[in-house]
C-alpha cells in the first residue's frame, strides 16, 4: 500500500514534468512555480515558491514565453476544480466568459475579450494534442466548438493565450487559443462512480502504467443524466485510448484512439418575462421532441524528438462524426443533421542558435493542412423527422497554412518576437436545392504578429503586442450567400506587465480590438445580421496570494477582475456589440492539507471554492433591453485516504438570478421587444459525490 505522500508525490510530479518536455526551461520555470503559461491566472497558480526571472523573455515554444497574457492549468490544479461539465474548466480563469445552455449535448458558450458566449466558441481557437476542435463551416455556428469528448481526469494541461497572439492558432483565434494536452502516462490506474442531483450518475475507469516501455493511457467514462428541465436527459459513452511509445533517446510517437457517443434531449428556450413573472415553470420544455445526437470517432498520432528548444514535431489526425440537432427556436421545429470526415496534419521544427554568434535566436517554423468533406440537411421538421429541405449541400473544404516566428535576445533581459501565418482556403460546394449556388472559391489571408518583452527587474515582466486573427467563411450559412466573401478579420493590441514574488502574484493587461464587420446570428436557422465596424477596448487584472505553504501543503487565495466595452461605430442608434458582459469578476480559494488524523487514518484535504460575478450584457445594439447581472459559487472538497480511496463532494449555486447565463434575443437586434427574449434557465443548486479507487500500476516492460 503506497503512503499517502508518495502517491500524492508521483501524481503530482507525473502531472507537471512529462518527460519529453523537461528540458524546456520555461516548463521548468513553470513547474518550480506551478503557475503554468505565466499567466498569474486565477485557479492556474498553485505554488510561488520564489522570484520569477524572464518567462517571457526566455527563448521557448511554449505558451509560457510568448510576449502576451497567457495562463496554463496543470493537471493537479484541474483535479481540484469543481468540475460538473468542461466549461467548469475554464470559469475560474481571469477574462473568460462561459454560459451552460442547458440544451444537452451541444457545445457551450466560450468567449474572450469581449467576443460573444452565444456563439459555441466560434472566436476562441480550441485544439487538442494539437488538433484543431473547431468545426469550420458547421450547420450550427461557424467554427462551432464542441469539447463534450473531453474527458478531464485525461488532461495534462491547458495553455490560454488571449488574443490573436499565436502564430500556430490560426482559424477562429480571434479572442484567444486554448492548447489542451493529454497525459502520456501516471504511475496509476482508478476506477470511480459519481452521481448527484437530476438523476446524475457517472462511471470512469483509468489504466496507466509508466516505464522504458509502452505508456499507456486508457480511460473509459460512461454517463446518464435525468435533467434539471423536462425533455432535458441526456446519456454518453467515452473510450479514450492513448499508447506513447518510446523511440530513440529524445523522441517518442504517442498514437491516441477515441470513440464517444451521445443523445439527449433538448428542452429548448422560455420566454423570459414569463419565467420571472411564474407564469411558466423555469423547468418547463419548450418541445418535448427537441434533441439530438452525435457519434465521434478520432485517430491521432503525434511524433516528437529533440528537446523543445530543437524539437521537432509531426502530427497526422482522422475523425468522423455524425451529428443531428432538431430544435424549435419559435415558429416550429427545425432539424440539422451533418456528417463530417476530416484529416489533416502538421509538420512543426524548432531551432535555437546565436546568430553571428552573439545575438541568441530561437525559430519555430511549421506547416499544417486540414481537409473536411461535409454532408449537411436542414429543414423544418416534427418529431425529429423531416417534412421538407432548406438545405442540401454536399461541403469539401481544404486549409493550408504555414507559419513561422523568431524570437530574438539582444539583451539578457529583453526579447523581441515576430512572426506571421499564410492560409489558403478551398472550397468546392455542391448546392443539391439549387446548382447554380454552389461555389469553388479560393480566399486566402496572411496574419502578422509581432511583439516585445522586458524584464527590468527580477520580479516583473513587461509585454507589448499586435496580431492579427481570422475565422474561415461558413461554405454552409455563409458562401453559397454570398461566394465572394472573405475570411473574417479582426487586428487587436495589448499592453501588460506582471509582478511575481515570494507568494504574490499580479498581472495586469489593457487590449484593443478592431473588427472591420461584426456578425451576429441569434440562433440556427435565424438570419445573420452584418452589424458593421466595431471596437473592443478593455483590461485584464488577475491575482494570487499564497496564504500559507508547509512542504506538499498549501492553502492559496486567489482573485480577477475584467471588463469591456463592445462597441458598434454605425451610428448614434448602434451602439453595443450583443451579449458581451461589460464586466467579470472572480474570487475564491484553493488548498492541499496533508495527513490529518482522523479515525479513518492519515489522508490529505484538497478542493477549491470561488465565486463569479457576471455584470449585465445587452442583448439589443441600443442596449435598452439587457440581462441582470448574476453571481454562481462552485465549489469541491476531497479526502484522499493513504489507502487510495478517495472521496469527494461539490455543489454549484445560484444565489439570485438564474435566467441571465443562457439569454437571446430572437428578435431583431434593434428594435426588439421584451417578448423576444429567451432564456434557459439554471437550476439553483446542484450537488454532485463521488468515490474513487486509485492503485498503483507496476511498469511497463521494456
Amino acid at each position: 500500500m503506497l503512503s499517502i505522500r508518495v502517491l500524492a508525490s508521483a501524481i503530482l510530479l507525473t502531472a507537471a514534468v512529462p518527460p519529453a518536455r523537461a528540458l524546456d526551461p520555461a516548463a521548468v520555470a513553470l513547474d518550480e512555480l506551478e503557475v503554468g503559461g505565466g499567466g498569474g491566472g486565477s485557479a492556474g497558480v498553485s505554488t510561488i515558491a520564489g522570484p520569477a526571472t524572464g518567462l517571457r523573455t526566455a527563448l521557448s515554444p511554449s505558451v509560457a514565453a510568448l510576449p502576451a497574457s497567457t495562463t496554463v492549468l496543470g493537471a493537479a490544479e484541474i483535479a481540484r476544480l469543481p468540475v460538473q461539465s468542461y466549461g467548469d474548466l475554464f470559469r475560474p480563469i481571469a477574462g473568460f466568459d462561459v454560459s451552460n445552455y442547458g440544451q444537452g449535448g451541444v457545445g457551450y458558450g466560450i468567449a474572450l475579450r469581449g467576443f460573444s458566449d452565444a456563439e459555441h466558441g466560434r472566436d476562441v481557437a480550441v485544439f487538442v494534442d494539437g488538433v484543431p476542435i473547431n468545426e469550420v463551416s458547421s450547420i450550427h455556428t461557424p467554427n462551432y466548438v464542441d469539447l463534450n469528448p473531453l474527458i478531464p481526469e485525461t488532461i495534462r494541461s491547458i495553455g490560454i493565450v488571449r488574443g490573436p497572439f499565436s502564430v500556430e492558432a490560426g482559424d477562429a483565434g480571434l479572442g484567444g487559443a486554448i492548447f489542451i494536452e493529454t497525459k502520456r502516462a501516471e504511475p496509476l490506474s482508478t476506477v470511480g462512480v459519481s452521481g448527484g442531483s437530476f438523476e446524475t450518475l457517472r462511471g470512469l475507469a483509468t489504466f496507466s502504467q509508466v516505464g522504458p516501455g509502452l505508456q499507456p493511457f486508457l480511460a473509459y467514462e460512461g454517463y446518464g443524466q435525468g435533467g434539471y428541465r423536462q425533455n432535458g436527459d441526456l446519456g454518453r459513452y467515452n473510450a479514450f485510448n492513448k499508447v506513447t511509445i518510446p523511440l530513440d533517446t529524445g523522441s517518442s510517437l504517442s498514437v491516441r484512439v477515441q470513440m464517444y457517443g451521445t443523445s439527449f434531449g433538448q428542452p429548448g428556450y422560455l420566454e423570459r418575462d414569463l419565467v420571472r413573472a411564474g407564469l411558466v415553470s423555469p423547468r418547463a420544455a419548450t418541445n418535448v421532441t427537441d434533441g439530438g445526437g452525435k457519434t465521434l470517432q478520432t485517430v491521432v498520432a503525434n511524433y516528437l524528438s529533440g528537446p523543445p528548444e530543437d524539437e521537432l514535431s509531426a502530427l497526422l489526425y482522422a475523425s468522423h462524426d455524425q451529428t443531428s440537432r432538431f430544435s424549435d427556436f419559435g415558429g416550429g421545429q427545425r432539424g440539422q443533421v451533418q456528417e463530417r470526415a476530416t484529416v489533416g496534419g502538421r509538420l512543426r521544427r524548432v531551432w535555437t542558435t546565436n546568430l553571428f554568434d552573439v545575438l541568441p535566436t530561437q525559430v519555430l517554423a511549421g506547416a499544417d493542412w486540414r481537409s473536411d468533406a461535409l454532408d449537411v440537411i436542414t429543414g423544418p421538421s416534427v418529431a425529429r423527422g423531416f417534412t421538407g429541405r432548406s438545405l442540401d449541400l454536399d461541403i469539401l473544404q481544404h486549409d493550408l497554412g504555414a507559419y513561422a516566428q523568431v524570437q530574438v535576445k539582444p539583451t539578457p533581459w529583453l526579447k523581441l518576437t515576430g512572426g506571421a501565418r499564410a492560409d489558403q482556403f478551398l472550397y468546392d460546394v455542391r448546392n443539391a436545392l439549387d446548382p447554380a449556388l454552389s461555389p469553388a472559391v479560393s480566399p486566402h489571408i496572411v496574419s502578422p504578429k509581432g511583439g516585445a518583452a522586458l524584464t527590468p527587474f527580477d520580479w516583473l515582466e513587461l509585454f507589448a503586442n499586435y496580431g492579427q486573427g481570422f475565422r474561415s467563411p461558413s461554405a454552409s450559412s455563409e458562401l453559397v450567400g454570398n461566394p465572394r466573401l472573405t475570411p473574417f478579420s479582426v487586428e487587436s493590441t495589448e499592453g501588460g506587465g506582471r509582478l511575481i514574488f515570494d507568494r504574490v502574484s499580479l498581472l495586469g493587461t489593457v487590449f484593443f480590438t478592431d473588427i472591420s464587420n461584426e456578425v451576429f446570428q441569434a440562433a440556427p436557422g435565424l438570419p445573420v445580421q452584418n452589424l458593421g465596424r466595431s471596437r473592443r477596448d478593455g483590461f485584464e487584472i488577475e491575482g494570487k496570494l499564497l496564504a500559507w505553504r508547509d512542504g506538499l501543503d498549501r492553502v492559496s487565495l486567489f482573485a480577477s477582475t475584467s471588463a469591456v466595452s463592445a462597441r458598434l461605430l454605425n451610428g448614434a442608434t448602434s451602439i453595443f456589440v450583443p451579449n458581451v458582459p461589460a464586466s467579470l469578476a472572480t474570487v475564491g480559494a484553493e488548498f492541499d492539507l496533508g495527513e490529518p488524523v482522523t479515525p479513518f487514518g492519515p489522508g490529505r484535504v484538497t478542493g477549491a471554492a470561488y465565486l463569479s460575478y457576471i455584470g449585465a450584457k445587452p442583448l439589443t445594439e441600443d442596449g435598452l433591453l439587457r440581462s441582470r447581472p448574476y453571481t454562481r459559487v462552485s465549489g469541491r472538497l476531497a479526502y484522499v485516504h493513504a489507502s487510495g480511496w478517495t472521496t469527494y463532494g461539490q455543489a454549484t449555486w445560484y444565489p439570485g438570478d438564474r435566467t441571465s447565463e443562457s439569454i437571446f434575443n430572437f428578435g431583431p437586434t434593434l428594435a426588439a421587444a421584451a417578448s423576444d427574449i429567451f432564456t434557459s434557465p439554471q437550476p439553483r443548486l446542484t450537488l454532485l459525490a463521488g468515490v474513487t479507487y486509485g492503485f498503483a500500476t507496476g511498469a511497463s516492460a521494456p
